[in-house]
């Protein structure tokens, strides 16, 4: 077997960017497991967070390039590799990490789909050696793809956005998005997740919000004309802006059965288009109607491992409704951390100590920010305000300040991540006053 090519050394790679420098040679896991988490954002800070909270652990992290989200952290080490996305090279690099952290349970956490999709097509090489918390290949192939999702929402009875399907074959001629059940505006999105993201072209976006038929037809040329080859989800708009926008994360156990939810209010959501879709503010909230929805999804599929769903609320009929299902947490799963739910923990306890993971919903109104506070305050809607000022005085959970972990050189790498994001919120902002 080829030898993968070298991870970056942090100290000697110039272009890797903002690293953990020597900590690389430092302890991962303790002695019953290891944490190995493909990606280096921040959704993989909030996985080592959670892991470093309950057991004390540092994880191991890779990914094509190194994130000031996880630099210069004593609880996750990042090694990278730029050719980390070509499934030969990540399955080499991992089988040569069995070897060299061997004797313990080692555990794979994908935090972005590309990494999900390739441990599903390897898993027969992998397996052996590592835990992997996924839903078999079938089932989630029948998930990701956005139209085949949207037949397993009707068979199941769970409340789901209308929804037509364009394929690569019909005809985009001036018959298409004539007839639609549902009125304009309506949103388009790529049914397959997987190939959709890797594709560069003028005018990408990761959802399409479009006016009438004509700019339907325009969207699919541009997007075919790309070399994107599934189907174009195009689904009735559920009107509102994060007033109506929830999302939701669980864990399933091995048994297939859903033991933890909690259930996230969206605060702030992103305003530059590129990144539509992730939040920057999010309250834990109780929503029954929702819970019994997403149990009779999971349980009804015998869902396993980690389960990220986004949900709009129809003030229509007041129905909440889930748009997907992601086979990893989302990237602002840490607000179930605010709501005392820490689902990393959840998987260790269940696959690599056996036991029995108690049932849990969250139910506390509790803030979570990927930003600083007052500027979350400055940019929430004017009806959730209140709201938010309430949950603070309960603390605010910000997924990248960690007392533990606050080094001088951590600090300036947060402080800046978070000026980033105050400043594009103020230049959308002067957008959004001018149109």
């Amino acid at each position: 077997m080829a030898a993968p090519p070298p991870l970056t050394d942090p100290v000697t790679d110039p272009q890797a960017g903002p690293t953990n420098g020597d900590l690389s040679r430092m302890t991962y896991g303790n002695d019953d497991f290891v944490p190995i988490i493909l990606g280096t954002n921040v959704n993989t800070y909030n996985v080592a967070r959670s892991l470093h909270e309950a057991f004390g652990v540092r994880s191991l992290a890779l990914g094509r390039y190194p994130l000031r989200e996880t630099a210069h952290s004593r609880i996750v080490d990042v090694r990278t590799s730029r050719d980390l996305d070509s499934p030969e090279v990540l399955v080499r690099t991992l089988l040569a990490l069995a070897e060299e952290l061997p004797g313990r349970t080692r555990i794979l956490i994908p935090n972005i789909e590309l990494y999900a999709t390739i441990l599903l097509e390897h898993r027969a090489e992998l397996e052996e050696h590592f835990v992997i918390p996924l839903v078999d290949a079938d089932l989630a192939a029948r998930l990701m793809n956005k139209s085949s999702f949207a037949r397993i929402c009707a068979e199941l009875g769970v409340p789901h956005p209308a929804t037509v399907v364009v394929t690569p074959t019909t005809p985009r001629d001036a018959a298409l998005g004539a007839d639609l059940p549902f009125p304009y505006p309506v949103v388009v999105k790529p049914a397959d997740t997987d190939t959709y993201p890797r594709l560069r072209f003028e005018g990408k976006q990761k959802v399409y919000v479009v006016a009438d038929a004509a700019e339907l037809r325009a969207v699919a040329d541009r997007v075919y004309a790309a070399g994107y080859t599934d189907d174009l989800v195009v689904q009735e708009l559920i009107p509102g802006d994060e007033t109506v926008m929830r999302v939701a994360n669980a864990y399933c156990d091995r048994d297939g059965r859903m033991r933890v939810l909690s259930v996230g209010q969206v605060a702030l959501a992103e305003w530059d288009p590129r990144w539509a879709g992730n939040y920057n503010a999010i309250l834990t909230v109780e929503d029954p109607g929702l819970t019994e929805s997403i149990r009779r999804l999971l349980d009804g599929l015998g869902y396993v491992g980690f389960a990220n769903l986004d949900v709009m609320v129809d003030r229509r009929d007041g129905t909440s409704k889930i748009l997907e299902v992601n086979l990893r947490l989302g990237a602002c799963s840490h607000y179930a951390m605010a709501a005392g739910a820490n689902l990393p923990r959840c998987l260790v306890d269940d696959v690599v100590h056996g036991k029995e993971v108690p049932e849990l919903t969250t139910t506390a109104e509790r803030l979570w920010v990927n930003l600083p506070y007052l500027a979350a305050l400055a940019f929430v809607p004017g009806s959730l305000r209140r709201r938010v000022v309430a949950a603070a005085r309960h603390g605010v959970r910000h997924t990248l300040y960690y007392r533990p972990d606050l080094s001088l050189a951590r600090i300036l790498d947060v402080v800046r991540i978070d000026l980033r994001h105050t400043l594009d919120y103020l230049r959308y902002a002067r957008t959004r006053l001018n149109r």
